[in-house]
């Protein structure tokens, strides 16, 4: 995230709107703020309190939600986030800047988690982008809080249609639905070793593999770190790792598999550090690829930016791995490929052979 160049940006603002509005008493602040609203309008106009911190301006959850309404639970161990504001469904995962709302994710590098205070008293903020981003308003900065436009309920959006129980989908049903997707890597074959397959188990770090593995001695060779992966679809990026930095040392990774021992799960924000360099790809019908252990990504892929199934958007690598971590880019290399189906990982409802069939059906 450019962090520093996005604050500079609202303190301009906030220069500007306090450079003209310096002169004017309370009530001229309030005019000011209204100007061009009916008295019917102006009753949409909401304000919540801001704060410039750490580079970044924040409001506190808490008080967005006396003002819109809605709910929200953290996961300690998880470090998660589930926002509900009216019918909208939001996810967060603490130092993971994407945003999920409704199953699909918003392609944007502005809104993220910001968790402070002491275990179960934690005190949960939000970045200013995430009204305009998140919630589709407008914005307008004062002095010491934001302007929002807020009409109150409205229909959710994005996400799955009513009854979509994919759940319940035949392997017919899941071919069909993911048959748009070309393949990662052009000329590899699905890997068939079970432990490069879904749903294997992963002692080292106490649960279960989620996505799909491509190496170069299981899925044809001429796997490199040159070895470019595809977009695989049309679709928009979510998330580039461009600004990545790796596990500082093996035994700061292994502190990490420690706690995963200790709880017997893998923490969320733990999975991703293990998933390395990364990128997101958002396609039709929530059908989400999350690309992991990369070796580099093009320095011109930029979240929002449209892709195809031409469009290299990264290249293989052991990023977030046991070697990545010492240095040693070239033993381990593969991809590891999370497919999800508005938010939930696609093989979940199927057997492992019943997996295979699925992803030999639509890349071999």
């Amino acid at each position: 995230m450019k962090v520093a160049q996005k604050v500079l940006s609202v303190l301009f603002v906030l220069f500007l709107i306090s450079g003209c509005q310096g002169e004017q008493n309370d009530s001229g602040r309030e005019a000011a703020q209204t100007d061009g609203l009916s008295q019917n309008e102006s009753d949409y106009h909401e304000t919540v309190s801001i704060e410039i911190k750490e580079n970044e301006a924040r409001f506190l959850l808490d008080d967005l939600l006396e003002v819109v309404g809605g709910s929200y639970e953290f996961d300690e161990i998880h470090r998660t986030l589930q926002l509900t504001i009216n019918e909208d469904s939001f996810y967060l995962i603490d130092e993971v800047p994407v945003l999920e709302r409704n199953g699909e994710y918003i392609p944007s590098e502005d809104i993220y988690l910001i968790v402070e205070g002491e275990a179960g008293n934690e005190e949960i903020y939000l970045p200013v982008e995430f009204l305009g981003q998140a919630l589709d308003t407008s914005v307008v900065f004062s002095d010491d809080q934001v302007s929002f436009d807020w009409y109150g309920p409205a229909e959710r959006v994005g996400g799955p249609p009513e009854a979509f129980t994919f759940e319940e989908w035949t392997v017919d049903e899941m071919v069909e639905y993911l048959s748009f997707l070309e393949k990662p890597i052009k000329g590899a074959q699905v890997s068939k070793i079970p432990s490069h397959l879904p749903g294997a188990p992963r002692a080292y770090r106490n649960g279960f593999h989620e996505g799909i593995d491509w190496y170069d001695h299981a899925s044809g060779g001429g796997i490199t770190t040159e070895t470019p992966i595809y977009a695989m679809a049309e679709g928009v990026v979510v998330r580039a790792d461009h600004d990545f930095v790796e596990y500082e040392s093996s035994e700061i990774r292994n502190q990490d598999l420690a706690y995963t021992a200790e709880l017997q799960d893998t923490p969320e924000y733990i999975f991703d550090r293990l998933r390395g360099r990364q990128v997101w790809v958002q396609y039709q019908g929530g059908v989400m690829n999350r690309f992991a252990h990369l070796h580099e990504i093009p320095s011109n892929l930029q979240v929002g930016d449209r892709v195809t199934a031409e469009t290299v958007i990264g290249y293989v690598g052991n990023s977030g791995t046991s070697d990545g971590v010492i240095g040693d880019y070239n033993a381990g290399l593969h991809l590891h490929q999370d497919l999800l189906i508005y938010g939930e990982l696609f093989w979940k409802p199927l057997s492992q052979e019943e997996v295979l069939e699925v992803l030999e059906r639509i890349w071999d």
